[in-house]
């Protein structure tokens, strides 16, 4: 009998000390997680929303490869930590780093405001995939790259279906211009 699948979305933690996240930070992941195909989800238990100092001591010690070189987690954005006999595989969104990373303006315009959070959640769930669902041999990062690309074009295609009339009205009344300067 086959079994079924997991519906359910990964649980969000947040463990902040000494640190007030961006109002609505939570809200704006949940939002980037409902455009997420549950069968990518399948297997990933945690997403927890941290900041440098809400990290142990252990933790804050501890590096991570990243494009063939190890850098300390405390520089890190996020980390993807895979399921092992003991733990279930979990996401680290590093908030604070996010957060110094993007302009503070750019959480007020409704666009830009997942742009940042989404590069590095979608990242980090492209690792997930690549190791549990869709294995593929070749430099992991350049895996996870191309997963965040494709689930961040199906968040802009399904957020943002009302921009589509729009920007083709758009690239049809630019398109001559264009033309008569070249």
């Amino acid at each position: 009998m086959p079994q079924a699948l997991e519906t359910t979305a990964p649980e969000i933690v947040e463990s902040y000390r000494d640190f007030e996240p961006p109002p609505n930070f939570r809200q704006t992941i949940e939002i980037l997680l409902k455009y997420v195909h549950p069968k990518y989800l399948v297997g990933l238990k945690t997403i927890v929303l941290t900041n440098r100092v809400g990290l142990t001591r252990d933790q804050r010690k501890r590096k991570i490869w990243s494009r063939n070189r190890k850098i300390p987690l405390t520089d890190a954005h996020g980390s993807y930590w895979a399921a092992s006999k003991s733990s279930q595989a979990a996401v680290w969104l590093y908030v604070d780093n996010i957060c110094a990373a993007e302009s503070p303006w750019w959480r007020s315009v409704p666009i830009l405001r997942y742009m940042k959070p989404s590069d590095v959640l979608y990242h980090e769930i492209g690792h997930h995939i690549s190791k549990v669902h869709r294995p593929e041999h070749s430099e992991r990062e350049n895996v996870a790259e191309d997963w965040s690309r494709k689930l961040w074009g199906r968040f802009i295609r399904k957020h943002n279906w009302y921009l589509y009339p729009v920007l083709y009205m758009f690239t049809r009344l630019l398109s001559p211009l264009v033309k008569w300067m070249k």
